[in-house]
């Protein structure tokens, strides 16, 4: 009996900068089963030329266009700076290429619904979004327990991520970092994007936010450094996402309160679940006097639930390798990606609402205003545009006063 081998997926990379380079490497090395690195895109010629260099079993471009049209890929990864996410992708899908794009799959929702299109038209190609994370075991169980309903109905979220600590040499290296015009915000659009993503889907899409941001609070930037949204969901729960860029000493704890129990998550390394033996409603309306008493007096607890204890040594390399291993299988096999393309437009969209928010000091509901978010990222823009001309004008007249 003979057996068909099935060929390895050739993957292009469409921008070489940090992630782009690591996706390269981590292909080369064969830490990504039935997957290659043969093709490569980047704007910068000299680039090209090192990068041939480095990695000479694979073709390298300094045309978009033409790498999608060379041949030497059957899908691409769309690693180029966050704004270009939904037009690159776009692109690869109309070339034919199944395509998956990095986070977050773009800065607008209005862009990124029109990137789903161009996939919805080509059902046969693979198209997803790099959300890593969702290959944490621990958060795949949670998601089953708060999405299967065994704990009973969610009654509140409160998610503080605030180890995305960033010093100030982070922007004064890149420019283009933490900039409205070209990175289209801060902490929400480049650090986060990650845990609203898990959010979302753990906990279903909210349908109100009311979000207050500072910017450039800590740091010499224009956009968000520091985040805190209120959050109501369609079943009547709550949440509070807080996140920030300037907690050196940084947080990250998930709590998830259901009628039939707690989730509490350290680290994203261990996640403490304990389910009580009969849901709160029930006891609520169940308990004599005493009985409470004991309860809320600390005496009575250990009574009331039974504890779990998960834990995970998360690896943020063999996420992103298992990622492009699980969209190399989808390719190969027709087997679901973990996270298909189109649910990358939940992750923007919230983000989107948090931001119209706090602009507009408003509440702001879901479905996101595609239109009143463009037009306010527009104006955001403009201003910083005027910032920074003002402060060339002010340096050239200190430069002048000096030079008399």
């Amino acid at each position: 009996m003979t057996h068909t081998r099935i060929p390895p997926v050739r993957f292009a990379i469409a921008g070489m900068g940090m992630m782009g380079r690591l996706y390269a490497e981590w292909l080369t090395q064969g830490r990504v089963p039935g997957a290659v690195f043969t093709a490569g895109y980047d704007p910068n010629r000299e680039n090209v030329e090192r990068l041939r260099g480095q990695f000479p079993q694979a073709q390298f471009f300094s045309d978009y266009a033409a790498l999608l049209s060379g041949g030497a890929a059957d899908a691409v990864i769309v690693a180029a700076p966050h704004k270009f996410h939904p037009q690159m992708g776009e692109q690869a899908l109309r070339a034919g290429l199944h395509t998956l794009v990095e986070k977050p799959a773009g800065i607008t929702a209005a862009s990124v619904r029109a990137m789903n299109e161009a996939a919805a038209q080509r059902p046969a190609l693979c198209y997803g979004v790099m959300f890593n994370q969702r290959m944490n075991p621990l958060y795949r169980r949670l998601r089953e327990l708060v999405q299967g309903g065994s704990m009973g109905r969610l009654r509140r979220v409160t998610w503080i991520i605030t180890t995305w600590w960033r010093p100030e040499v982070y922007y004064k290296d890149s420019p283009w970092r933490a900039t409205w015009e070209h990175e289209g915000g801060g902490v929400l659009t480049s650090q986060a994007p990650h845990q609203l993503d898990l959010l979302q889907w753990i906990c279903g899409m909210p349908s109100r936010v009311r979000c207050h941001m500072q910017f450039g609070s800590h740091r010499p930037v224009s956009v968000e450094d520091d985040v805190t949204a209120y959050l109501e969901f369609p079943g009547g729960a709550t949440g509070v996402f807080i996140s920030c860029t300037h907690d050196v000493l940084g947080t990250d704890r998930l709590e998830l309160l259901l009628d039939g129990g707690k989730i509490v998550v350290e680290d994203s390394r261990r996640a403490i679940v304990r389910r009580l033996y009969k849901p709160e409603p029930e006891m609520s309306v169940s308990l004599d006097a005493a009985q409470t008493a004991r309860i809320v007096e600390g005496g009575g607890l250990t009574g009331i639930f039974k504890e779990t204890v998960l834990e995970h040594e998360p690896d943020w390399d063999t996420q992103h390798c298992e990622m492009l291993a699980d969209f190399a299988a989808s390719i190969q096999t027709g087997t679901p990606f973990t996270a298909p393309g189109v649910q990358g437009l939940d992750e923007v969209a919230l983000a989107n609402a948090m931001y119209l928010s706090a602009w507009q000091e408003r509440t702001v509901e879901l479905p996101v205003e595609e239109v009143a978010f463009e037009a306010a990222l527009a104006a955001r823009i403009q201003a910083e545009r005027g910032d920074k001309n003002g402060a060339a004008r002010e340096k050239e007249s200190e430069a002048a006063e000096n030079g008399k």
